[in-house]
Formats: structure tokens, sequence, C-alpha cells
């Protein structure tokens, strides 16, 4: 976008009561770019999942059923030239579509062209009953549960205006019942 040779003398003489060849020639070489003006998508997603403790039972005659705390560490992106400001949030730790844990993650500021982490405690839990879906059964046989992340941070990136955005959360990952701990974590 180019600024005209009126545009620019007009600036000057408006803010320094006169005109300015300097002025104009510096305004037209360090212009904010429309990029730093406008707000980028955040990113979110898990660096870490400690399972803290684990307990299930595996007899298929009586109620199955898991329960885990899990320690995540949550990292929050922002590429943007203003800070990004979110509240506490809540998030879910979903089985086979069913909530099965709500996580609590504290409000914070993530700085220009920053990042933070921060750490996330949940207690997660499944339990079934004598007729208990094929899935959770087969689940807990093969010492596998498959356990799905979702927030929405919801907050504003501070530019020349308040930009409203929302990071999203979104992962997967494969707590093993056997060995108590977590394999593969997908984030997207």
């Amino acid at each position: 976008m180019a600024i005209s040779e009126e545009t620019m003398s007009h600036y000057a003489e408006t803010t320094y009561g006169r005109r300015s060849k300097d002025v104009d020639e510096a305004r037209r070489i360090y212009q904010p770019k429309q990029s730093d003006i406008t707000a980028k998508p955040l990113k979110a997603s898990l660096t870490y999942v400690d399972v803290r403790s684990l307990s299930y039972n595996k007899d298929t005659s009586s109620s199955l059923y898991f329960n885990s705390t899990l320690a995540m560490e949550i990292r929050i992106e922002n590429p943007n030239l203003g800070f990004f400001e979110f509240p506490t949030s809540k998030g879910d730790v979903l089985y086979n579509g069913q909530v099965v844990g709500e996580m609590r993650i504290s409000g914070q500021r993530v700085a220009s062209f920053g990042s933070i982490r921060t750490e996330v405690r949940t207690e997660v839990g499944y339990k079934g009953n004598q007729r208990s879906p094929v899935w959770l059964k087969n689940d807990i046989e093969r010492r596998l549960i498959i356990l799905n992340t979702r927030a929405k941070l919801r907050g504003e990136v501070h530019l020349k205006a308040l930009n409203k955005r929302t990071v999203s959360l979104n992962c997967l990952m494969h707590l093993n019942l056997k060995d108590e701990v977590i394999h593969r974590l997908w984030c997207n």
C-alpha cells in the first residue's frame, strides 16, 4: 500500500507544524506491516503427560473401571506483536467420546512472539457396570486406554485494537495400563 506524497507531507505538517522530508521518509519506510496489525492464530499443545496414579479392574466378572491422576504440561504460543491474555478456562478429557475428567487451566498472559508452559493436574476415571460396553472390556484387556483432551482458551490479543481470539487444544494420547505411562501423544 503506497502512501501519496501529499499524505506524507500532511502527516508532518499536522504532527510537527511543518513539512519534514526526513519524517515523511521515515514514515514511508517504517510503516507497520498489515501482518503486524492483524492477529495471527495462536497454538496450544501438550508437551508431556505424566501418570501419577493409576488403578483399574481387569476382572470381567465384576464392574470394569479405570482411574488415574494425570499431570500435563500445556504450551501456548503467541506469534503476534501484541500480548495474548486469557481468563481461567476449563477443558475436558474424553474416553470414547464421553467426558471422564475435567481440567482447569489458570488464566495467564502470553508475551508478544512468546510462549508459556503451564502445568495442569486432572483426575480421570470411567466405571462400567455388569453390562459394560465391549470397547471398555477390549481396552482393559489390551491394557490400552485412548484419551482425548479438548479445551478452548478464549482471550484477547492486545494490538492497536483488541482482537478476540480463541486457541484450541485438541490432543490424543494412549494410556498404557500395564506400564502406567502415556505412549503416543498427538496434538493438532
